[in-house]
């Protein structure tokens, strides 16, 4: 074979090598999967992070201290207050609101306190009731709000779960009946830390 008809496949060969090597790159081990991975928060719980936990679509987490914007003080009389998720910092600690009930159903619809109050995404839980919890771990926050907007679906989950009641029923099973009421918020983070009605918070703005 001429010499020349080679230098063709050699040229082939070397760009097919390095379309290889640099695929290998960026889907094993890139850079971007590295910094992604290190921002998963630590565990709050197996339930609560899968009906509440980070979404592919949220912003990196911040670190909740560094908050610095305009302040807002809200007080709630109810629980739910209408939040429907939070995101802990990016230290594990504070809290962040990600997700607010889209309206008020009714005039003094519980779940349209934080609508009504003009709670947005994005703000920082500075403080509750005068103490500042910025540092203070996510969970802790979460046990002390205990702010949990559930579906009638997943309340009568937890509510069965919570009393012990068997979920696989069969014809010598009794319904337990001393759970609440479908759609009711009972479920309890396991601390008895709850803080008392009403609460305050008081929350930051990002800058």
């Amino acid at each position: 074979m001429a010499r020349g008809s080679l230098l063709p496949l050699l040229a082939v060969a070397t760009l097919v090598a390095l379309a290889t090597q640099l695929l290998d790159t960026v889907f094993v081990g890139s850079v971007g999967s590295q910094a992604r991975t290190s921002l998963v928060p630590r565990s709050v719980g197996v339930d609560y992070l899968l009906r509440n936990g980070p979404k592919d679509a949220d912003p990196p987490l911040i670190n909740t201290a560094s908050a610095a914007g305009p302040s807002h003080e809200v007080t709630f009389k109810k629980r739910p207050f209408g939040i429907a998720r939070y995101a802990p910092g990016s230290t594990g600690t504070g809290a962040v609101v990600m997700e607010v009930t889209p309206k008020s159903r009714y005039p003094g619809d519980p779940q349209g306190q934080a609508f009504v109050a003009g709670v947005q995404p994005g703000w920082v839980v500075k403080a509750v009731n005068g103490q500042d919890v910025t540092g203070v771990p996510f969970e802790s926050i979460m046990e002390s709000l205990d702010d949990e907007v559930l579906d009638p679906v997943a309340a009568l989950s937890l509510n069965l779960k919570e009393s012990g009641t068997v979920t696989n029923f069969d014809s010598s099973t009794q319904a337990d009946k001393s759970y609440g009421a479908v759609g009711e918020s009972t479920f309890q983070f396991g601390g008895g830390q709850k803080a008392e009605l009403p609460i305050t918070v008081t929350y930051v703005e990002q800058r």
